[in-house]
């Protein structure tokens, strides 16, 4: 361990709070470096013990944040959609629809990174006719498709790609306000 978190100069500075790093870099990419964004979306992350100050969350965060400056090239950088896209809402079947209301209806009772993936796990397994509590080893193969159809579905009505970030990072970062106009149907 003591190579891990020293040099010959000494130790390393420590992260008084450390986050998984894909967080930390997950939340870098979406808000491009707004502190104010930042420190809102990793306090949303655990509401019973919220992180008050970036500097609970340093010196990892600086790291994810040169990482994410430095090593990801800005056409692979996550960009929210300003507006939601009206031609794919109008154009997606019941099942489509029934999926976003049904997300958008647990947004506030699932507001924390748990929460949040719990839900967005949940959503097709209730759609399935499961419970949103089911475990892997208790449901058919075609749940883990219709979750990948799901999560292909969301990315491109909030950032316009198949894949981004993890979605529950996703969803604290645009905020509840911004996801329900972007996937209003």
């Amino acid at each position: 361990h003591s190579r891990a978190v020293r040099t010959a100069a000494g130790e390393l500075p420590r992260t008084p709070r450390p986050l998984p790093y894909r967080t930390l870099a997950s939340v870098a990419d979406i808000t491009a470096g707004a502190e104010d964004q930042t420190l809102r979306i990793l306090r949303d992350l655990d509401p019973s013990d919220p992180i008050t100050s970036l500097d609970e969350t340093r010196p990892r965060l600086d790291r994810a944040e040169n990482w994410i400056t430095t090593q990801v090239p800005a056409e692979a950088r996550t960009i929210v959609r300003s507006e939601p896209d009206t031609e794919l809402l109008a154009s997606l079947d019941d099942a489509g629809r029934e999926s976003l209301r049904l997300l958008l209806e647990g947004l506030d009772s699932h507001w924390s990174l748990d929460g949040l993936t719990h839900l967005v796990y949940g959503v097709p397994k209730v759609q399935a006719g499961f419970s949103a509590d089911a475990t892997a080893k208790e449901l058919p193969a075609e749940i883990k498709v219709a979750q990948r159809s799901f999560f292909a579905l969301l990315y491109r009505l909030l950032v316009t790609r198949e894949t981004g970030p993890r979605l529950p990072t996703l969803l604290l970062a645009v905020g509840a306000d911004r996801v329900r106009k972007l996937l209003a149907a």
